[in-house]
């Protein structure tokens, strides 16, 4: 019973360095809105490009991003074939990252949208040119969601073993 908890803390901590959160919220007819959550230094001319398979996701609208950010948003099969991006560009180091940070979409696959691919690269100081690409990784769900089912979870478990000591 112990264990699910200490599991769950040593995610949580996992997750709190270089990680990008969302939350998709269905708009009806298959459009959905991500918001994503940001955790991550950013230095200027660093960009995050979270990737939109091109066989899952059509029609990117409406992104919002901080204004320390150029953001630029590219369709998905644009040529053919080719993932879109939520582009964010860092105009300033340590931008701000409370958001909103946004995008509308329509979701082709079965079932809800999830995880998509993000890169963390830096260009030079035109902003035009790619130097590197620092980190790599997949969005994961927003804490609180699998928190709170593992909070209840633990919370259910005690519970039984109260009751089943009476």
């Amino acid at each position: 019973m112990f264990s699910l908890p200490l599991w769950i803390l040593l995610l949580a901590g996992q997750l709190s360095a270089g990680t990008v959160w969302y939350q998709a919220t269905s708009l009806g007819s298959n459009f959905y809105r991500y918001d994503y959550t940001i955790d991550y230094n950013f230095l200027q001319y660093q960009e995050l490009d979270i990737k939109f398979d091109p066989t899952l996701y059509s029609n990117l609208t409406n992104g919002v991003a901080s204004s320390d950010f150029n953001l630029v948003l590219l369709q998905p099969n644009n040529p053919s074939g080719t993932s879109g991006d939520y582009s964010l560009l860092a105009l300033i180091g340590n931008p701000t990252l409370a958001g909103p940070f946004s995008v509308k979409f329509m979701f082709l696959g079965a079932g809800e949208p999830g995880s998509q691919l993000y890169f963390i690269n830096q260009f030079d100081p035109s902003g035009q040119n790619l130097i590197d690409t620092i980190e790599s990784g997949s969005t994961v769900p927003e804490p609180a969601n699998w928190l709170m089912a593992g909070a209840g979870l633990i919370v259910s478990g005690m519970l039984r073993g109260v009751r089943n000591r009476k």
